[in-house]
């Protein structure tokens, strides 16, 4: 329904300007699947749970209202947004608050970078559309005009924008308008209330689950790190993002996440695959507008257990406590292995059911074996990813078709470099590959 608005604006055009004055943001860029839509009126950057994507959803005939300079002001915020970890961690209620709290910071930044920087472009142009919320500035309507005087004086939120100091975290601004409109005996704002709304559509926030969030975060962070190696790798490579951004942006890829929920959240993320519409759900951003979604649970993954000589009993045992952790929520199959991977030796282990541990292998290892059984196309559609629990004593095996993880026992490591998820089990949080 958006294929000849999408025809007339080129967003790869914009996105090249990237690759001339910011590394940093051309690599992020690089990550991110970008997908026109007319279903928000601005822009939206998300987690997409069926296809495991971060997702940049854009409207182009929104786009197409802007200048070139306002358009890269407006795919910047959305990319600071996953920098900062405003999808997930950092969540604060009212979400409606934060929105503006986290617009209000990113836009800070981004016009003191204008203002500092040397990229070329024309005299007036603002790095970003006139009703973009910026410290400091009291808010105008959504067509860029100013509210008449009649509406400012009942506009309180706004009359607190205005008075805000630049260059502030965003749970500062949420906690400074809290304070401000608590004080003035005003509610906190619903949503689009008083006229002043976020720039962006952050309605998707809310869709990604609980119990996945750490999971996005591990995503999102992997791709922040390997942005900030590229940029660190080139000259000029961070652009004119300020110095103290680029600091806190290295410091926050640093951290490390609990292995036992990555690894929970690398099942969740097969779990919770199929995603689809239904008028008989209530859409949270637009109600009675658009249908809301719903969600199946359906669990497809495949875990192979190292039964090798070298998997000492101790580890096998707390293999499948662990297994034992994750299937009181899904239901898995389960393939011992060591040079061999039989199908019929694959089991079902039932969600909240009982396994004691089992040993029927005490061979060599290859992790070839596991990755053959989930590529044969007699099982193609049977699972949608695949862990391999073992001592990481191995040579490399084969690409896999479905996406595949690696469990390392206690005090051991994997042999071998890794794109795919390695978690090590260890008493420290510690993670390698691609969340290191």
């Amino acid at each position: 329904m958006f294929s000849q608005c999408a025809a007339t604006f080129n967003l790869d055009k914009h996105l090249i300007s990237f690759l001339q004055d910011s590394p940093f943001f051309a690599e992020l860029s690089r990550h991110i699947h970008k997908c026109p839509s007319k279903d928000l009126p601005t822009a939206a950057v998300a987690f997409d749970q069926k296809n495991d994507t971060l997702t940049l959803y854009w409207n182009p005939d929104f786009f197409a209202s802007m200048s070139t300079w306002e358009v890269r002001g407006v795919l910047t915020h959305e990319y600071y947004h996953l920098v900062f970890g405003h999808l997930y961690g950092r969540r604060r209620t009212p979400p409606k608050l934060w929105n503006i709290a986290t617009d209000l910071a990113i836009n800070s930044i981004i016009l003191a970078a204008a203002k500092s920087g040397t990229n070329s472009r024309l005299e007036g142009d603002r790095p970003l559309p006139e009703f973009a919320l910026v410290p400091g500035v009291f808010p105008k309507n959504r067509d860029g005009k100013d509210f008449t005087p009649e509406e400012k004086a009942t506009m309180k939120l706004a009359e607190i924008i205005a008075g805000l100091p630049p260059m502030q975290a965003s749970e500062w601004y949420f906690e400074k308008i809290k304070d401000e409109l608590e004080e003035a005996g005003e509610p906190l704002p619903g949503d689009c209330e008083g006229g002043v709304d976020s720039m962006d559509d952050h309605g998707t926030w809310e869709d990604i689950p609980e119990d996945m969030r750490e999971y996005v975060e591990g995503k999102v962070k992997a791709i922040v790190a390997k942005a900030a190696k590229h940029a660190c790798s080139q000259s000029n490579g961070w652009g004119n993002i300020p110095k103290d951004m680029i600091e806190a942006i290295r410091k926050s890829v640093s951290n490390v996440i609990n292995w036992r929920s990555v690894l929970r959240q690398f099942v969740g993320s097969l779990v919770r695959g199929a995603r689809s519409t239904s008028i008989k759900r209530i859409n949270k951003r637009y109600p009675y507008i658009h249908p809301g979604v719903k969600r199946g649970y359906e669990a497809k993954l495949l875990v192979a257990i190292d039964q090798s000589g070298s998997v000492d009993n101790e580890m096998l045992v707390e293999f499948f406590a662990e297994l034992g952790s994750l299937t009181k929520k899904v239901t898995i199959d389960v393939l011992p292995f060591d040079t061999e991977a039989l199908d019929k030796d694959i089991f079902t282990w039932r969600k909240g059911q009982a396994v004691p541990p089992k040993r029927i292998r005490c061979g060599g290892t290859d992790f070839n074996a596991p990755t053959e059984t989930a590529n044969a196309v007699r099982n193609r559609g049977r699972w949608d990813g695949f862990l391999c629990m073992s001592d990481g004593e191995c040579s490399a095996p084969g690409p896999s078709r479905i996406k595949r993880g690696y469990v390392i026992g206690r005090g051991q490591k994997l042999l071998f470099p890794t794109t795919d998820l390695v978690v090590k089990m260890d008493g420290n949080k510690q993670i390698t590959g691609a969340w290191r």
